[in-house]
């Protein structure tokens, strides 16, 4: 009798475990790689700690960075693959649970059935009612799951794609790894400083559309360049500090495109920064979460630069309304960091201000006043930028903070320190 009632209470205990299970796993399925939010799921959330947690711990004992940046290549890759496989373990064991609370088999060729109905292989199923209800619906999960998955990896990399399109169309003009006085410096030098607007315009729809794809798909934060000397974190860093050095330094070129792209591309950092640091919380998990407005005080946002009283206002509002939903976790750390000292030295500006001086770009503006004001600007969007950039060990560029590992600064060929000797035409020459 008592080895009736334990066994009764064993699959009673089961049954509903695996119930559970397959609710969690669907519902973590659902916020990953269905519902276009950036929802948290727990076992996603889990998968990708642990396997980018593994690989920067492997890079860290790599002694270069080209070879620190193979390793931490593989690292999005991997985490899309092993969600799939954790997902579809997941659906065995749920569906084997299932079985075992409802038949008399062991848990064994319970499993063995639940596999063999998930992967659609048929080769264990037993010719009972209740038994052939979870066998077609773990046939048709299966198929379900990783017909999901595979639409999910060309959304994933036509956002890739898409963001390293315009990364790459910048280096020729901000170097590899990008710099941002390099930006102004050769856009002078090659006769195009009338098209830094429309590139600001360009950078400006880039960082809106990253910033939308990077908090849908949080994995792809982690997901590197091609090339060892190009990252998405540094690109956009380089583009802003163009932007802020001419709006401190020259009253010649248009402004209003400057200022567009210092506002959503400081946005783009400060996200996709507050997800990151986003901690486990019981609002965080639920099925229906984010749907509630974090309470900002307007005071707490810290005056962006404007070129006017008007654009001041409209930027302090926008930032209000984009801090009001970010996770409260990662806002206060934001918060606080705002507020830290600049990492950014003068001796650095005036080294940056003396390329651009040899590449004799139009500067009309008073040193001190514009280093100032340089500052206020770069106070938006650096301490967000610098911890992504360690966070995800980018390209150790100029101006672009420290990394795990203590890492000499690569620099992008100045074109200010080549010396080109014309040559005469062909057709001339005597």
């Amino acid at each position: 009798m008592l080895a009736l009632l334990t066994d009764i209470t064993s699959r009673t205990a089961a049954g509903l475990i695996g119930v559970i299970l397959f609710f969690a796993t669907t519902m973590s399925v659902m916020r990953t790689v269905v519902i276009p939010r950036a929802l948290r799921s727990f076992i996603s959330d889990t998968v990708q700690r642990v396997v980018v947690g593994v690989f920067i711990t492997v890079s860290k004992v790599r002694r270069t960075y080209r070879a620190r940046d193979g390793v931490l290549s593989w690292a999005g890759p991997t985490t899309i693959l092993l969600q799939l496989i954790t997902w579809l373990v997941l659906y065995v064991f749920a569906f084997g649970l299932l079985i075992y609370g409802i038949s008399g088999q062991t848990m064994g060729d319970s499993l063995r059935q639940s596999g063999s109905s998930l992967f659609t292989l048929g080769f264990a199923t037993i010719d009972k009612a209740n038994q052939t209800v979870i066998d077609f619906a773990a046939a048709a999960t299966g198929p379900i799951v990783v017909a999901l998955m595979i639409g999910f990896l060309p959304s994933i990399y036509s956002a890739y794609l898409d963001r390293e399109v315009t990364l790459t169309m910048l280096t020729s003009l901000g170097g590899e790894p990008a710099w941002g006085p390099e930006v102004l410096a050769r856009a002078q030098m090659a006769g195009r400083i009338e098209e830094l607007p429309q590139m600001y315009a360009e950078w400006a729809h880039w960082s809106a559309r990253t910033r939308s794809t990077h908090i849908t798909y949080q994995i792809l934060v982690w997901v590197r360049s091609a090339r060892m000397s190009r990252h998405y974190l540094v690109a956009i860093l380089a583009v802003l500090d163009a932007a802020a050095l001419q709006t401190a330094l020259s009253t010649k070129v248009n402004r209003r495109e400057a200022y567009d792209l210092l506002l959503q591309g400081s946005q783009l950092l400060s996200v996709l920064f507050a997800y990151q640091r986003q901690g486990r919380n019981f609002r965080s998990t639920l099925p229906f979460g984010g749907l509630v407005r974090n309470r900002v005080d307007p005071r707490d946002v810290i005056n962006a630069p404007g070129w006017s009283r008007n654009a001041l206002a409209t930027e302090i509002a926008a930032y209000h309304d984009v801090s009001a939903a970010l996770p409260s976790e990662g806002l206060s750390v934001l918060k606080e960091g705002l507020r830290a000292p600049l990492q950014i030295t003068r001796a650095e500006f005036d080294f940056a201000v003396e390329v651009l001086r040899k590449a004799e770009f139009p500067i009309d503006r008073d040193l001190d006043e514009a280093w100032e004001e340089f500052q206020q600007t770069r106070r938006r969007y650096e301490f967000p930028g610098l911890e992504l950039t360690y966070l995800v060990d980018a390209t150790p560029a100029p101006w672009s903070g420290t990394r795990r590992v203590p890492t000499p600064t690569v620099w992008p060929t100045l074109a200010t320190e080549i010396n080109v000797t014309p040559q005469a035409d062909e057709g001339t020459a005597s």
